[in-house]
């Protein structure tokens, strides 16, 4: 039994004191794990946009102070009563969308949701497990990963291959089943298809990993940055664009594609962007999933005689997965080399430096950047 267990646990984390401000590192209080509860130490954590979405004020209502972080890999230090799934020692990746398996959703085949997942970011119970000078701290969906150690409920823990590097496993935790869902699961991608992906960032780099492994036929990335072509081109693409350079994306890609795409892929929050790939799809039977991450509130403009004539638009969250039970096999696969894990992340940073990799995320100058909790400074 590890020496804290039962004790409350002081870290640091880095906490948001309200919308558009800076992170701070601060020393917070880590709770003990309630009933089905478990308590784990962070290793890795990504660095996503909709983390950014949210530091800059996205949602109006978000409950500060805050720890954000939604993509993250650790291992567990404790327990509370109940837990089954995991022990003390196993390599976890957090998934930020429960599964309980008790509730009609988890139960069901019509969505990966989860009725009991908590909407107010903090623990089933209502309740954060996270203080800092003495007030409490919103957990985003129940994880917080932007903190040295959290809690959380079990169904929100996957055990996964304990020969997994702990260290850059976080994003599996997200961008890994979003992308590589997105293909799999809401588009369905059958061998041969064309294909277009809009935004080369870790997510539309995973959706061109599931299109190269659903054989697609042609693998259309698209990006205003060239210097992502190359790996891009690693992960399956085979044709490229550059909306800089070309005047009609449509129209193009109708000329590459005999009339439209039949599947296209969005992974960025634009909404002029996803109304271009739906209009670049094939007018009686393409397909366009909206994986990027909008302002709350936005809208598309999908036309009624489009529609009826066969092209179709859906979204999809997660890639569609229940993670708790699809994560173990992506972790698999990262294992075993299918999945480049590696090759998507471009910046390790210790936890000091989170501002930083935030700032190479705006910029663009970081594919993926990833806080490794052992790294010093």
């Amino acid at each position: 039994m590890s020496k804290t267990a039962g004790k409350p646990i002081r870290c640091h984390a880095a906490v948001l004191w309200k919308a558009n401000t800076p992170y701070i590192i601060e020393e917070v209080e880590v709770d003990v794990p309630k009933k089905r509860e478990v308590r784990v130490r962070m290793t890795s954590t990504g660095l996503c946009h909709s983390d950014l979405h949210f530091q800059e004020g996205i949602d109006e209502k978000w409950p500060f102070p805050s720890i954000i972080g939604h993509e993250g890999a650790g291992i567990i230090e404790s327990v509370g009563e109940g837990v089954t799934s995991v022990k003390p020692g196993d390599i976890v990746v957090l998934v930020f969308e429960s599964y309980c398996g008790e509730c009609d959703y988890c139960k069901g085949t019509r969505t990966n949701l989860c009725q009991k997942t908590p909407r107010n970011h903090l623990q089933m119970d209502g309740t954060s497990r996270i203080t800092c000078k003495g007030q409490a701290l919103s957990q985003m969906q129940s994880i917080s990963t932007f903190s040295e150690y959290t809690v959380t409920h079990e169904a929100n823990v996957a055990k996964v291959n304990q020969k997994a590097n702990p260290n850059t496993l976080c994003l599996v935790g997200c961008c890994i089943p979003t992308g590589y869902g997105a293909v799999m699961n809401a588009g369905k991608v059958p061998k041969g298809a064309t294909t277009a992906v809009w935004g080369l960032g870790g997510v539309g780099m995973c959706v061109l990993m599931g299109l190269r492994d659903s054989q697609a036929g042609k693998i259309i990335a698209i990006d205003t940055n060239p210097k992502k072509f190359p790996l891009a081109k690693e992960f399956g693409a085979t044709d490229f664009l550059n909306p800089k350079e070309v005047d009609d994306i449509p129209k193009k890609l109708a000329e590459m594609t005999n009339g439209g795409v039949d599947y296209c892929f969005v992974s960025v929050g634009i909404v002029p962007v996803m109304e271009q790939a739906f209009m670049a799809s094939h007018p009686n039977w393409g397909k366009t999933v909206i994986i990027g991450l909008a302002n709350i509130g936005e809208t598309m403009r999908a036309g009624v005689w489009e529609l009826l004539f066969g092209r179709q638009l859906i979204g999809t969250s997660y890639g569609s997965y229940k993670a708790k039970l699809a994560v173990p096999d992506l972790v698999d696969k990262v294992v075993s080399g299918q999945i480049q894990l590696e090759k998507l992340i471009t910046h390790r940073l210790p936890l000091s430096k989170i501002n930083e990799g935030f700032n190479l995320l705006k910029t663009g100058e970081s594919l993926r950047a990833i806080i490794d909790f052992d790294m010093k400074g």
